[in-house]
C-alpha cells in the first residue's frame, strides 16, 4: 500500500487539531490556497463538530465546506410542480417492496417520496458532503430504515458491495439543462447493464431535446456597439457560444421541434438531427433549447413552463436576421452525449 508523503501541511493540520479556530484558518489559508480543497472542507468540518454553536467560525468555513455546491439545489426545491409530477410518477412507477436505486440523489427528496411508497432505496451522491446532508435529512424525516445514502460515483456501485442485489427500478436526477452535461450518458448505461433486473423500470425513461427559433430579448447583454462614442462590434465575435435563459428572457419566433428523443434504458450515442419549423414575423437571434420528461404514461415535465425552476432554457445564439413573412427555417443539431450544439439554414 503507497501512502501520500507526509508534506509541512500534514504536519500544521497534526498541530492545530483541536482547535476550532485554528484549524479552520489553516483550512482557508493554507489547504484551500494550495488546491487541497476536500482536505480543507474536512478540516472545517471537523472544526465545526467541535464547536457547533460558533458563529464566526460557521462564517469562515462555509465558502469551504458549500465549494461548488451549485445554488440550484435550492431553486429546484422551489419547483412545486415538478415534484408534484415525479411524486405521482413514483406512485405509479414504484411497488411497494421494491429495491429502488436513484442516482443523482442530491437532496434525497426522490429517494423519501420512493420509499414513502413502499420502496427500500439506495441512494447514491457522489458529492460526500450533498451525501451528508441528504442523510441529515433523511434522518430528518425518520426514513433511515428505508433510505441509505451511498458517498459514491455511480459508476463504481456494484451488487453485492452497494446495492444487496439487482434494482427493481431506477430513479436518476444527474441531469444538465441541455440533458446530458452531468455525464448521465455514462451512467445510465453502468446502471442498465450492471445494477437493475432485466426489465426493471427507469424514471424517467425518455427524454425529447425540443428546440424553437427565439427572441433574445435581452441583446446588450451579450454584444456590443458603441461605448464612450467608440466602435466596439469587432469584438462582438467573443460573445457566448451559450447562455442559461428564462423563459421570460425571449420570444418563440416558430413553432417546436424534437430534435433528438431519448431512450433512457439503452445506450446513448453521439447523433446529429435536423427539423424544418415555420419561422414568424420578427428578428430571430437563436435557437432555443429544452426538455420535456416523460416520467410515466400520461405524466410529462416539460421545462419549458414559466413556473419550472429546476431547470433553465439554452439559448444558442446565431447570425441575427429579420423574418419579414413567415417562413421555413431548418433548425440542424448535434449532440456527442455531453453538450449539444445548434444552427439554422434559412430557405430560398
Amino acid at each position: 500500500m503507497h501512502h501520500r508523503p507526509t508534506s509541512s501541511a500534514d504536519v500544521l493540520i497534526a498541530k492545530v487539531r483541536g482547535r476550532p479556530q485554528a484549524m479552520v484558518r489553516l483550512a482557508r489559508s493554507l489547504l484551500a490556497g494550495s488546491g487541497r480543497h476536500d482536505d480543507a472542507r474536512a478540516l472545517c468540518l471537523e472544526a465545526l463538530a467541535l464547536a457547533p454553536d460558533d458563529a464566526e467560525l460557521a462564517t469562515l468555513a462555509r465558502p469551504l465546506i458549500a465549494r461548488n455546491i451549485e445554488p440550484w439545489y435550492f431553486t429546484m426545491m422551489q419547483d412545486e410542480a415538478r415534484h408534484a409530477l415525479y411524486g405521482q410518477a413514483i406512485c405509479q412507477t414504484i411497488r411497494p417492496g421494491s429495491m429502488v436505486l436513484d442516482i443523482g440523489a442530491g437532496s434525497g427528496l426522490f429517494a423519501m417520496m420512493a420509499a414513502k411508497a413502499g420502496a427500500t432505496v439506495i441512494a447514491c451522491e457522489r458529492d460526500p458532503v450533498v451525501a451528508d446532508a441528504a442523510r441529515a435529512v433523511v434522518a430528518a424525516n425518520g426514513m433511515t430504515d428505508r433510505v441509505a445514502v451511498v458517498s459514491a460515483d455511480a459508476l463504481s456501485l456494484h451488487v453485492g458491495v452497494d446495492l444487496p442485489e439487482p434494482a427493481d427500478a431506477l430513479i436518476w436526477d444527474n441531469l444538465a439543462n441541455n440533458l446530458f452535461g452531468a455525464g448521465c450518458a455514462g451512467t445510465l448505461h453502468h446502471a442498465c447493464a450492471h445494477l437493475l433486473k432485466p426489465g426493471a423500470r427507469v424514471l424517467p425513461g425518455r427524454v425529447e431535446i425540443v428546440t424553437a427559433l427565439a427572441t433574445d430579448l435581452r441583446p446588450a447583454d451579450r454584444t456590443m456597439s458603441t461605448a464612450a462614442g467608440f466602435d466596439m462590434r469587432a469584438f462582438n465575435h467573443l460573445s457566448p457560444a451559450l447562455a442559461t435563459v428564462t423563459s421570460g428572457a425571449i420570444n418563440l419566433r416558430s413553432d417546436s421541434a424534437v430534435l433528438f428523443d431519448v431512450d433512457c434504458t439503452a445506450a446513448m450515442v453521439p447523433s446529429r438531427a435536423s427539423a424544418t419549423v415555420r419561422a414568424t414575423r420578427g428578428t430571430v437571434h437563436g435557437v432555443v433549447q429544452w426538455l420535456r420528461f416523460h416520467l410515466a404514461p400520461g405524466l410529462i415535465y416539460d421545462t419549458s413552463e414559466p413556473q419550472v425552476r429546476a431547470f433553465g432554457l439554452q439559448f444558442h445564439p446565431v447570425a441575427p436576421f429579420v423574418v419579414d413573412e413567415p417562413c421555413e427555417v431548418t433548425i440542424h443539431g448535434e449532440h456527442d452525449v455531453r453538450d449539444t450544439w445548434f444552427w439554422v439554414e434559412r430557405g430560398a
